[in-house]
């Protein structure tokens, strides 16, 4: 596939400019990359997320079709956005999640994403969201991370006990447009063992790269979408 451009959408946990260094390599590359800023802090923190990053594509110029890339805690959260989109008019291309988490069926929370994934860590995060002042990951243990250049980044957002537990918008009717998976290795907040993800995502036939370059993964994973 050629889209018309590729929406880089980073998870809600993710610091909000963890695609900025991979815009390059994809504008060079040939794409059309746009890389909105999740500005959304407070709940509902899924509606938010959806509104803050979907403001920002309704005043940009883009051509379709849009293949809609997301990370980490993005990924449940990408087929609303393609609902939005669509509302006003435009057509989605694929999507491709990047050591993402998946959409499922029915009412799901990110808490409940992190225990099909890692069921200890998820254990972990339940014990100190009810405690006081609770937040996950940990501020204190959350040591400096690799964003998807590989530099060294701000750490992941830390999250209260409302926003892991919040549940998010259903995936309905859905995949309703080709799907690949971007398997990074990397740590990506909130999705436990993405190598489960990456499975998931195979067990559903669905195109997985596996490498350590989002971009390279990015471009593969797209000349492999269908139309």
């Amino acid at each position: 596939m050629r889209p018309g451009a590729l929406v880089l959408a980073s998870g809600p946990l993710d610091p909000p400019d963890w695609w900025v260094p991979v815009v390059p390599a994809l504008r060079d590359a040939g794409f059309t990359a746009t890389a909105p800023v999740d500005a959304a802090d407070t709940p509902p923190f899924s509606v938010g997320w959806l509104a803050s990053i979907a403001q920002q594509l309704n005043t940009s110029q883009l051509e379709d079709p849009l293949v809609i890339v997301g990370h980490g805690s993005a990924g449940p959260l990408l087929p609303a956005l393609a609902r939005a989109q669509r509302a006003g008019g435009r057509r989605i291309g694929g999507y491709v999640f990047v050591d993402a988490t998946l959409p499922r069926p029915g009412q799901a929370s990110h808490l409940d994403l992190l225990e099909a994934a890692a069921p200890d860590e998820a254990d972990m995060a339940h014990q100190r969201l009810h405690a006081p002042g609770g937040l996950w990951p940990e501020p204190e243990q959350v040591a400096m991370v690799a964003d998807a250049g590989g530099a060294e980044r701000p750490p992941p957002r830390s999250r209260d006990h409302q926003f892991w537990t919040e549940t998010l918008p259903p995936a309905i009717d859905w995949p309703d447009a080709p799907c690949a998976y971007v398997h990074l290795g990397y740590p990506a907040a909130g999705c436990g063992d993405t190598g489960f993800w990456a499975r998931s995502a195979r067990s559903r036939g669905w195109t997985v790269h596996e490498g350590a370059d989002p971009a390279d993964g990015i471009r593969d994973a797209v000349s492999q979408l269908p139309g």
